[in-house]
């Protein structure tokens, strides 16, 4: 799960934190006066079940401690904090894509990728360059 990585995700949810909370090299305080998490607004009726691996289950269960909430909650903050994240929802998108591709379209793909990378000077996301092509 890339947003529980990601610091902007983490600082992002931080002002729930009720108890400390390590992330990397950092720590972030808890305050016991912070927001309380308003579940009924969060999460939809919809439900959906994800699987984690266990070092990842342990880290959301460490989230959830430091805010006081329930590991599915805390899963559920993460989750909305990574798809708003722009470079977080396009490193997962990327990763999916990456995975579905052969090598030989890979490899075309990242040297399209390079080209236009040279000529805008920006970085550009297998994503977006798939959509890209995918519209044309």
């Amino acid at each position: 799960m890339a947003a529980i990585n990601s610091r902007e995700c983490i600082e992002g949810l931080s002002m729930y934190f009720k108890r400390d909370y390590r992330h990397d090299n950092t720590v972030f305080r808890g305050d016991f006066e912070a927001e309380v998490i308003q579940k009924r607004t969060i999460i939809q009726k919809e439900r959906i079940h994800l699987r984690f691996k266990a070092y990842e289950h342990e880290r959301i269960s460490a989230l959830a401690y430091s805010m006081d909430c329930s590991v599915s909650l805390a899963a559920t903050m993460l989750l909305i904090a990574g798809i708003r994240n722009r470079d977080v929802s396009t490193q997962m998108v990327d990763s999916e894509v990456i995975s579905l591709l052969d090598p030989g379209r890979l490899k075309s793909l990242k040297m399209i990728q390079k080209y236009i990378s040279r000529l805008n000077d920006e970085h550009i996301s297998l994503f977006s360059l798939i959509s890209y092509v995918a519209l044309k």
